[in-house]
This record gives structure tokens, sequence and C-alpha cells, in this order.
């Protein structure tokens, strides 16, 4: 079907939209609109340039907004990184000194035990110093006469 009728008003083929009453320039939704921009016009031709201001601010605030929250996720995302390579340097770093008090420990346990093992061996019980005090006496008695 076609969006235009026919009229047949006094042998006149005039074609109106659907929306438009026969012998009326326009249509009833039209005409309000009219009326309404006649009574109304620059007080809502302001509403809408302060409405579209207000849409292109917020437009503006969140680009702004996401912009910020894209470059914080990326620092945060770079510090994190950073952070996770120094723990790793440290916990490296810690578990090497870690190996070196292990050897350090390691060795002088070993040389005390040495120590201790060379003194047991080579101990002299008290029978034996008493027996050294007394021949060293004599020895003293003797080049004393």
């Amino acid at each position: 079907m076609s969006d235009k009728i026919q009229a047949n008003n006094s042998g006149n083929n005039e074609t109106i939209s659907p929306t438009q009453t026969p012998g009326y320039p326009v249509s009833p939704a039209e005409g309000i609109l009219q009326i309404r921009n006649i009574l109304l016009g620059d007080l809502v031709l302001r509403w809408e340039s302060k409405i579209n201001k207000m849409e292109a601010g917020v437009r503006e605030l969140i680009r702004k907004t996401e912009a910020k929250l894209a470059a914080m996720e990326e620092k945060i995302n770079m510090m994190d990184k950073e952070l996770k390579e120094e723990l790793e340097t440290n916990l490296m770093d810690i578990e090497q000194e870690n190996d070196e008090l292990r050897a350090l420990v390691d060795n002088l346990k070993k040389d005390f035990e040495k120590k201790i093992k060379h003194l047991m061996e080579n101990k002299l019980d008290k029978d034996s110093i008493a027996e050294v005090f007394i021949q060293w006496g004599q020895q003293v008695k003797s080049i004393m006469k």
C-alpha cells in the first residue's frame, strides 16, 4: 500500500499523507508541534540547548574518567610488575644469604667437632698431669742439689 492517499475534493486529485486530515495542510500531530513551537519555542530551544550541553559535558567527563582509569590501571599494572620483580630479586638474595649462612654454620660446626675430637684424643687425665708435675719436681730437686 502506498503511504499517500488520493483525495477527491471538488475534482482535485490531491495527494496527502495518512496522518493528514483532508482539507487541512498539516496533520494534527504536526499542528500540535507547531503550536508548541509558537507558545514555548524559545524556552524549549533554550532547554534543549542546555540539555545538549550537559550531555556533551557528561560525555566528556566519562571520556576523561575512562582515560584516567586506563592510565591508573596501566600504572598499577606497571607498579605490580616492578614490585613482583623486586620481591623475586629480594627473595633470591635472601635465599643466597641463607645458603651462605648455612655453609658458614656447617664449617664452624665441623671445625668445632674437629677441635673437640683433637682435644679428646690428646687430653691429659689428672693422673698423667700429676705424674708430669712429679717428674718435673724431681728434676728441679736434682738440679738444685
